[in-house]
């Protein structure tokens, strides 16, 4: 959004981020993701309160804390979801919504020259690779099973309604290598004169002059400063921290904030409300070939091979975060569209969502079969309980307490299973290692999902957009009852998309710039 609103060289863009620079060897190499899981550096190291239908566990909600954000740490996979989600969106009483709205700008994002020119762009600056063109035995077998299990082969899930079947995955990459929000469009950028850029600067809260925002005041190391803006304010801070940065800023429940000794500006009883999230559970196999990232971690000469493969080829496991294949499914029989979407991983490991920095994998050759339902009722919230914007929120997730939630994740786990079994699969699989054949029983299964169930790094909601009486923001994304005060990210959708929220929130950056810099010409006439 930065780079779209310096563009034409006539308005001055200053970007505030609390991280760092994202030159990094490991962000820009896709497998790298594993290398810099729970680094300070590059995450923020957020958890959960102790979820009640997860084992009371407290669960690791990493967020990205560098230019690019979450983007330059995630796991790259490029999805739209299902043009019914935007129309929803439209249906809330979002104008200007829909999927017939939004389709020109996930075009004009993406460079995807292999596809339908009538639903995929050519030219934009997120290059897209399908990776299709890079198959290998594990994968190939996840997709016959899928078949064989009855879910049809589909080929560019972009296109069309993105409804059961199964295939490759696109991920934003270009020659093997990580293509964020930060290298498309804000590395090409920095030598605008009107564009600055300044790095560790955390925003503590929106300055006001009555009831418009003025300005932002930030910190750089013991440093208060405080940035005066002659238009407008735009909140990028995601899912946890948007919410967090409203309230200490006096936006919110009145009553809260009073408690909380901050001086209330509007009271807008959503922020920080409708939280949710795709909760992610996996089940792990034991492969009876080395075709596995377990296998190459675990033997210094096929990580050489691995290694080659790459810098020769640009090819091979480290051109992912070692998802390749997804099956999009319907858990009930009445299920107007796909519900729950499965994916197979090529590794397995005890303690990734530790919040440790070393990633753990398991002694044998394991992937993983993990799923999350597309559309969960479950909803929680964040919101701050300290004055200081480097305190954390208290964030409740609020997983599988909607009854539709525990039970589509039973039957999720059991398709994922029913896959498994099919011959093309399970002719590479020794036996189920976790849960386990025995654990077969309702109860038993949606105990599993609690005591090893994860984010999918999905949480969106908290300023969600509407005109209802919790909404955050309108449709043009400006914040209720203040003026020149927008949010700009994945916490204003109302519901989540049926997919990873990689590519709506770019899309969701790409509209925001023209409804801000239309709203600029408008007020300079």
């Amino acid at each position: 959004m930065a780079s779209r609103l310096s563009e034409s060289g006539r308005h001055r863009v200053l970007l505030l981020e609390a991280g760092g620079e994202d030159h990094h060897f490991w962000l820009r190499v896709p497998l790298g993701i594993g290398k810099i899981r729970g680094d300070v550096r590059f995450h923020w190291k957020f958890f959960t309160e102790p979820e009640q239908r997860m084992n009371h566990q407290r669960v690791y909600w990493p967020r990205g804390r560098l230019l690019g954000g979450s983007g330059s740490v995630n796991g790259m996979i490029f999805n739209r979801g299902q043009p019914a989600d935007y129309d929803h969106w439209r249906d809330l009483g979002n104008s200007g919504w829909g999927y017939d709205d939004v389709l020109p700008y996930f075009k004009k994002l993406e460079s995807f020259p292999e596809g339908d020119p009538a639903w995929r762009g050519k030219d934009g600056p997120v290059r897209i690779t399908d990776l299709s063109s890079d198959p290998d035995p594990l994968s190939d077998a996840f997709i016959e099973a899928s078949q064989q299990a009855g879910y049809p082969r589909i080929g560019d899930y972009n296109v069309g309604p993105n409804d059961v079947g199964t295939g490759y995955l696109q991920l934003n990459i270009k020659n093997g290598k990580r293509v964020s929000a930060s290298t498309a469009y804000l590395w090409p950028a920095l030598r605008r004169p009107n564009l600055r850029v300044i790095t560790g600067a955390l925003a503590s809260r929106i300055v006001f002059s009555g009831v418009r925002a003025s300005g932002v005041e930030f910190r750089v190391a013991d440093t208060v400063r405080v940035a005066s803006a002659s238009r407008e304010v735009v909140i990028c801070c995601g899912t946890v921290q948007s919410p967090q940065l409203l309230e200490l800023s006096g936006i919110g429940v009145a009553e809260r904030l009073r408690a909380l000794g901050i001086p209330v500006v509007a009271h807008v009883p959503g922020v920080g409300e409708n939280l949710h999230d795709h909760l992610q559970v996996r089940i792990v196999y034991e492969c009876n070939r080395p075709l596995t990232l377990n296998a190459v971690l675990g033997n210094p000469l096929r990580q050489a091979h691995m290694a080659m493969k790459f810098i020769l080829l640009r090819k091979g496991l480290m051109t992912t975060a070692s998802a390749k294949t997804f099956t999009n499914v319907n858990t009930t029989p009445d299920s107007a569209r796909a519900d729950v979407k499965i994916q197979q991983y090529m590794i397995s490991g005890d303690s990734r969502h530790s919040g440790g920095s070393d990633l753990v994998v398991d002694d044998f050759w394991g992937f993983s079969i993990g799923h999350n339902q597309m559309r969960p009722q479950s909803r929680g919230s964040v919101h701050t309980h300290s004055l200081s914007p480097q305190e954390p929120p208290s964030i409740i997730a609020n997983y599988l307490v909607h009854d539709l939630d525990a039970s589509t994740n039973i039957e999720a786990l059991r398709i994922s299973r029913r896959i498994a079994s099919q011959p093309a699969l399970a002719k590479l699989i020794v036996r189920e290692r976790r849960p386990g054949l025995a654990v077969a029983r309702a109860d038993e299964i949606l105990a599993y999902c609690g005591e090893t169930g994860h984010t999918s790094y999905h949480p969106v909601g908290t300023c969600k957009m509407g005109q209802d009486n919790m909404a955050v923001v309108d449709a043009r994304l400006q914040v209720r009852k203040v003026s020149g005060l927008r949010v700009v990210d994945a916490s204003i959708m109302p519901t989540l998309t049926s997919c990873n929220t990689n590519a709506p929130t770019i899309m969701i950056a790409e509209k925001a710039s023209d409804l801000i810099l239309a709203d600029a010409t408008h007020d300079a006439v």
